[in-house]
């Protein structure tokens, strides 16, 4: 999870100039049913109350291992541009 969390800080902390992202090319790159099929929708559902979302509950109702899977890492790669 740390991993996570430093990646999304990177990503924010680097100046918009030092890279281009194509999201139309990244989100070509997974394989959506796939990506769905690797969500359990109940644990997803309880991680939303009246109070907001509990995002560490919304992560835990991902299969990490099929997310994975889920993605073409040399398509994903081609999205972006230095």
């Amino acid at each position: 999870m740390n991993f996570k969390i430093l990646i999304f800080a990177l990503v924010f902390a680097v100046s918009p100039y030092a890279f281009a992202v194509d999201y139309g090319k990244l989100s070509d790159s997974v394989d959506k049913e796939k990506a769905s099929d690797s969500v359990d929708k109940d644990k997803l559902k309880g991680s939303v109350s009246s109070d907001g979302v509990d995002y560490n509950k919304a992560a835990d109702s991902i299969d990490k291992d099929k997310a994975k899977k889920s993605v073409d890492v040399n398509k994903a790669k081609g999205a972006f541009g230095y």
